[in-house]
C-alpha cells in the first residue's frame, strides 16, 4: 500500500471525509516536494482546485499532525515545513542555502541518554543539524 493510500485509509477510520482538497493535499505531500510549506503547498494545489483556501491547507496539516502521520517543522528559517516521512531520521539544514535533507538516525542508541527523568519514556525525537551543503561557497 503506498503512502497516499495509507494516509487515506487512516483519515477514513478517524471518521474524516476524504474530500477532493484534502485528497489532492495528500498527493502533494506525497508525491510533491520534499518538506513544503503550506503556502508551497496551497500553490500547488490550487493549480488544480482554484477555489482552494489557505484555511483548508493549514486545516487538513493540522488534522494530519494531530494524527501523528505528518511532522510540523520549525527550522530556524521563520517558517514552517511539513514532513510526511513515517520513518524516523533526523534533518540537516544548510545555513546558506536552506536546503532540508532527510538523513537516516538511529535513535535507539540515544533513547537512554534522553530519559531525563525516572519515569519519563520519550516516544517522539527531533533532530536537526546544521551546516553547509555541498553546493555552499566555500569558505562560508
Amino acid at each position: 500500500m503506498s503512502r497516499f493510500e495509507e494516509l487515506v485509509q487512516k483519515f477514513k477510520q478517524h471518521g474524516y471525509k476524504m474530500t477532493p482538497q484534502r485528497r489532492a493535499i495528500l498527493e502533494v505531500l506525497t508525491e510533491g516536494i520534499h518538506h513544503p510549506t503550506a503556502e508551497q503547498i496551497y500553490e500547488q494545489v490550487k493549480e488544480h482546485l482554484p477555489d482552494i483556501s489557505l484555511a483548508t491547507i493549514y486545516n487538513t496539516l493540522h488534522e494530519l499532525t494531530e494524527l501523528q502521520e505528518l511532522r510540523e517543522l520549525d527550522l530556524g528559517h521563520g517558517v514552517r515545513h511539513y514532513d510526511i516521512s513515517p520513518e524516523d531520521h533526523a534533518h540537516q539544514v544548510c545555513l546558506i542555502c536552506g536546503r532540508i535533507e532527510d538523513i537516516p538516525a538511529d535513535f535507539e542508541a540515544v533513547k537512554s541518554l534522553l530519559q531525563c527523568s525516572e519515569g519519563f519514556h520519550p516516544m517522539r525525537y527531533a533532530v536537526t543539524i546544521y551546516g553547509y551543503c555541498a553546493d555552499a561557497p566555500s569558505g562560508e
